[in-house]
Formats: structure tokens, sequence, C-alpha cells
């Protein structure tokens, strides 16, 4: 029964030698009679701290009836190749029996929906649900710090121009090519995020807000030169609304609302970049 599982099982005798392995057990023949301990050390793949998660596991099923654990762990990689768990279970009579199953399909899925969540799937881009979770904690250390950060709100100009006359299809395509230029045109430590159907949020750490208004206009510049899509008759710029904190509000909400309303001036009055650094009320 044992050897029709799908995975490695071992049985290990009551002072922790390995007394029986299964067909699915690797280099079976070489592990019999040694010391679950010393295979375990040997495996190069195996995390230091899940060797000592193991151990002290297995030596707990050895010691202690009905002592079970199962354990989970990563292979050493980055990212880790594989994913697995590790089922301990005393056999009645003394001695524990050990199976490591491949969760790798299981847990890549379980990230692929965690990715899904968190990002846009368009453009790769964070999506508005993250943009708030990190911009909060972003926001919440720069206080600590005392260091400033500027919130970029970047709406592409006539935009539904693009879809109405090329198609849904080249409108997705450039809304990915814009992604991927602003992904080259930032920084380290920035968080960029797509929140709307052409509109795009940049949250920038540990700067003044000259340099904001800098770094706006070389996102407005990187989207126009050279044209999004060479060859394309109908032209992509942006117009850029920017919010400094903590001189126009301190709250991520707050400022997402002003630097907004900053764009739309922009828009509007055909500005390009507009900057609010200070608060607009006394509130």
């Amino acid at each position: 029964m044992l050897d029709a599982l799908p995975w490695p099982v071992a049985v290990l005798a009551t002072d922790g030698t390995i007394s029986y392995v299964n067909r699915s057990w690797p280099d079976a023949t070489q592990e019999l009679g040694r010391h679950f301990a010393q295979a375990l050390a040997d495996r190069q793949e195996l995390p230091p701290g899940v060797v000592s998660s193991l151990h002290d596991a297995i030596a707990a099923a050895l010691r202690v009836p009905g002592q079970e654990a199962v354990l989970e762990f990563a292979e050493v990689g980055d990212p880790p190749a594989r994913w697995f768990r590790v089922h301990c279970s005393p056999v009645a009579g003394g001695g524990a029996l050990v199976g490591i199953e491949d969760v790798s399909a299981q847990r890549q899925r379980e990230l692929e929906l965690a990715l899904q969540a968190d990002h846009d799937p368009l453009t790769g881009l964070a999506n508005r649900r993250r943009f708030m979770s990190e911009g909060a904690r972003m926001l919440a250390l720069a206080k600590r710090r005392g260091s400033g950060m500027a919130l970029l709100f970047i709406d592409l100009d006539s935009f539904k121009l693009v879809n109405d006359r090329a198609g849904h299809a080249f409108g997705d395509a450039v809304l990915q090519q814009v992604a991927t230029r602003l992904k080259a045109g930032g920084r380290s430590g920035d968080l960029l995020a797509r929140i709307g159907g052409d509109e795009f949020v940049v949250l920038l750490n540990d700067v003044d807000s000259e340099t904001g208004v800098r770094l706006a206009n070389r996102y407005r510049t990187a989207l126009q030169d050279p044209p999004v899509v060479p060859g394309n008759e109908l032209p992509v710029s942006a117009s850029i609304g920017m919010a400094w904190f903590p001189g126009a509000a301190t709250r991520l909400e707050t400022l997402l609302r002003l630097a907004d309303a900053a764009m739309y001036r922009a828009k509007s009055e055909q500005l390009g970049v507009v900057m609010i650094d200070e608060s607009p009320s006394p509130a």
C-alpha cells in the first residue's frame, strides 16, 4: 500500500533509524539503516531552519504517543522550485511514519490567485487594492521618519479617442506600453499602480516637492518621446496631478483625491503637471 503512494514515505525505528522506504523515496537503497537526522542534514535543498523543525517534529513523534505534526517548506531557491508538506505520525508499538508530499502545484495556484487579487491583469501593475494597502504602509513609515512623499495621478489625454478610432484591443496594447514606460522610468522604492481604465498613480518615496515635479515631468516626457505606438497617428500624452505629503495632506485617501483634482486642472488648462503642496483648507 505504501509503495502505491505517489510521494516518498519512510518508516523509522524507535531509535530514529530508517527501517523502510517506499518506491517513491529518492536513493532508497542508500537510506536504509541511516539515522533520519543524518539523512536530513545531507539534503542541501532543505533550508537550515526546516531541517531543525523536521528533526524536532520527528523526535517528538518517536517520543510522545499520539504526537503528530504537519510541516510545510519550500526548497532553497529564489523563487523556490518546489514546495513540500511533511507528515510525521507515531506508529503503534514504537517508531514513526514520515511522508513527504509535493504540494508545488497547489502552492503555485495559491500564489497566482494572490497575485491576481493584488495586480492589474492587463498591465501587471499593482491594482487599487494593493496601492491603498501598500501606500498606507509607506505613508506611515514616512511619518515616522519625517520624510516627504508625493502622489502622482496620471491620466492619458484623449484616450477615449484612441479606443473609438482604433478599437479596444489597440487601446489595451497602448495601456500595456504605457505601463512598461512608467515602470522603466520609475525608481526603486516607489509604488506604481493602475487604478482605473487609463488612470495610473505613483507614490514617490522620500522626495521634496521640487523633486516630485521633476519626476512627474520625466514620466510625462516618457509617454511622449518617442510615440508609444510608432507610426500611429493618434498621439498619446498625459496630464499629471501631484499632491505632496505632508504639505497637502497626511492621509492617503486625501492625497489621492487632491492629486486627482490637480490632474483635472492640468488637463482642462493644458498645463501638463499641476502640484498641490499645501492643504487647500484649514482642515
